[in-house]
């Protein structure tokens, strides 16, 4: 018991020499500057968190050039549909919020839609688990999207997307604590592919990095087969279709 007390007694002293510390240099401050240019130097310190904040809070906009672009992808890609895509954005970012809340990838391990960007996420949950973070995304809206660019070229097309989204996110990383009772308004850049032409992409060229749902190795094809590593049978991806290869918050 006395070493407890004595503990907390000298936790207590140090506490307060800390506080001490500070007052005094912020009553040397204050000497130095003046009273009004120290209360001015509080209130600039003030607005700009203020300003932060607001920032933080404040809905962005998308840039691009859909409507220019959409002609091109839609002559290349009869089917294509702008609305499809951007539903399939939304669809995409909140399995994959939801999978880096709960810190698990049972419920995307089989999802073709996030075939190219499965092990881009194993990866970011395992680190999340290593180094005990935890993130939530409540109340998620998304208001805007727009197609910035799109390329085709050996025999793969590149459809690139900005996306403006909001949600209430919390973390428990100190650098991420700040406005967790604020609703964040944020820009999301996804990638979505189509390889129309897989003899000129080339399978042995791992183009997207795929790896097997089971042990996380590396797949040499993206063909059915099966894993070189565990022997686990892979499904074949559907390249046919447009899927996400990858995201990023602006």
């Amino acid at each position: 018991m006395g070493f407890i007390l004595g503990l907390l007694g000298a936790l207590f002293g140090v506490l307060l020499a800390i506080g001490i510390i500070i007052l005094l240099i912020m009553l040397k401050v204050r000497s130095t500057l003046g009273k009004n240019a120290f209360k001015e130097a509080i209130s600039v310190m003030k607005n700009a968190k203020d300003l932060e904040k607001q920032e933080y809070a404040r809905k962005k906009d998308v840039s691009g050039m859909t409507k220019l672009l959409e002609e091109p992808i839609q002559r290349d890609f009869s089917d294509f549909n702008k609305s499809v895509l951007f539903s399939l954005i939304e669809k995409d970012l909140i399995k994959i919020f939801t999978a880096i809340e709960n810190k698990s990838t049972n419920s995307i391990k089989q999802d073709p839609d996030l075939d190219l960007i499965y092990s881009k996420i194993s990866d970011q949950i395992q680190d999340m688990k290593n180094e005990h973070i935890d993130k939530k995304f409540d109340n998620i809206v998304f208001h805007k999207h727009a197609i910035k660019k799109y390329e085709k070229s050996n025999g793969m097309a590149t459809i690139t997307t900005s996306s403006s989204v909001e949600y209430f996110y919390s973390s428990n990383v100190k650098d991420e604590l700040a406005y967790s009772d604020v609703k964040k308004q944020t820009r999301y850049t996804c990638e979505f592919v189509y390889v129309y032409d897989e003899a000129k992409i080339g399978y042995e060229k791992q183009a997207f990095g795929v790896h097997c749902p089971n042990c996380g190795a590396p797949l040499k094809k993206l063909g059915a087969g099966n894993c070189y590593y565990c022997g686990t049978h892979v499904e074949p991806i559907n390249l046919k279709v447009w899927k996400i290869a990858s995201y990023k918050e602006e």
